[in-house]
């Protein structure tokens, strides 16, 4: 593999990889990555390279700087040292690890953006590109469902809409390096205007050139913002919710409960469930009125709702801050006593969010309704 044929996916764990490896048919198993089909998939372990921000010097910052190059400019990346917090030598597997992600990339055509779906993936992917210095095609996948039909077009066609992902990345990229600054006392900062020498290492898009500029500074500040729907109707799940219901339901404790439904979403049973929005895109609710009956559901488990009601779906909301946690359609198999009871909890609220009030009449048990009976006295006392 010495010419560069590879088109190289990064995702964040193991759990992850297996699933996106078995879409695209990269069978084969060796340390550290899959490999076949033309594609090699790897992970990260988490946030393997670290962006650290000095508030004591210089902050660089100029008209001609896109937002990717203004995080490029103004963080050290440096290979996590997890050693103290875990109690044991971690970077000695970090390293190995790295240096598996490093030669995949060297051999890579395309690098493949499968991180979570949420800025802080974005973040940590930027950080390891900018660590490793290698420029190359870059394409994001936009994963909030590990479906295999979501993998197979997320990783040949990117995000579904380019230009308002770009938009998203931008804003958040600039809201998170202002929250920096606010972080780090930010009267220290001295802020200098320059026009930085050429940055090979800029991330390209798709056609291999960086789009963007970098927004005035009204636009830097203003967060793209996560919106959360309110109704008199059961709401879905998002992630401050489900930790709720799951410590008053089930007893589970928030990392147990979060670290659950991260297997959930990897087992391609659930939508990817860190997010504080509790609405749907229009796709999502179409994907769910076509496939919400073979979801896996008895009438023990969740009455059916037929057609979802659209009562959920968003109003002006960003796919790019996620939405509601809602079930796949795919039938569990193979999970522990801890995932089921998180998974049938999971899915009873999605029954009731999308059940519309025709079916909700329906399933709702009827009055019964006692006639007296009519004795031959009542003609007469009338």
């Amino acid at each position: 593999m010495k010419h560069k044929n590879l088109i190289t996916i990064v995702t964040d764990h193991r759990l992850t990889a297996d699933t996106i490896a078995e879409a695209i048919g990269a069978g084969e198993t060796h340390e550290g990555y899959y490999l076949g089909n033309g594609y090699a998939v790897t992970w990260t372990n988490g946030r393997l390279v670290e962006a650290k921000f000095s508030p004591l010097e210089s902050f660089v910052m100029s008209t001609s700087m896109n937002p990717r190059l203004l995080y490029a400019h103004n963080f050290k990346f440096a290979m996590r040292d997890y050693d103290g917090l875990v109690g044991y030598n971690k970077s000695a597997e970090d390293a190995v690890q790295l240096s598996t992600v490093k030669a995949l990339w060297n051999m890579s055509r395309v690098i493949v953006n499968a991180m979570r779906p949420d800025i802080s993936g974005d973040l940590d992917f930027l950080s390891l590109y900018y660590f490793l210095g290698s420029p190359v095609e870059v394409r994001r996948a936009w994963l909030p469902m590990l479906t295999k039909k979501a993998i197979i077009h997320s990783v040949n066609h990117g995000p579904q809409n380019r230009k308002e992902y770009e938009k998203w990345l931008e804003e958040s990229i600039c809201n998170h390096i202002v929250e920096q600054i606010e972080n780090h006392s930010y009267e220290t900062v001295s802020v200098t205007m320059e026009k930085p020498e050429k940055d090979s290492a800029a991330v390209p898009d798709e056609s291999g050139t960086m789009s963007g500029v970098l927004p005035d500074s009204g636009g830097a500040t203003v967060c793209a913002g996560h919106i959360r729907i309110l109704t008199e109707h059961t709401p879905l799940f998002n992630l401050s919710s489900l930790v709720a219901e799951a410590a008053e339901k089930l007893g589970y404790e928030q990392e147990k409960t979060a670290g659950t439904a991260i297997i959930l979403y990897c087992k391609k049973l659930i939508s990817y469930p860190v997010t504080i929005q509790n609405s749907v895109p229009t796709g999502v609710w179409r994907s769910m009125a076509y496939g919400i009956k073979s979801s896996g559901y008895d009438s023990k488990r969740g009455r059916p709702c037929g057609t979802p009601s659209r009562r959920h779906n968003f109003k002006g909301e960003s796919l790019y801050d996620g939405f509601g946690i809602v079930t796949t359609g795919l039938r569990p198999t193979d999970l522990t006593r801890d995932e089921k009871r998180l998974y049938d909890l999971i899915a009873r609220r999605v029954m009731d969010a999308f059940a519309t009030d025709r079916t909700a009449r329906k399933h709702r048990p009827k009055k019964r309704i006692k006639y007296r009976r009519r004795s031959s006295m009542d003609g007469k006392n009338a």
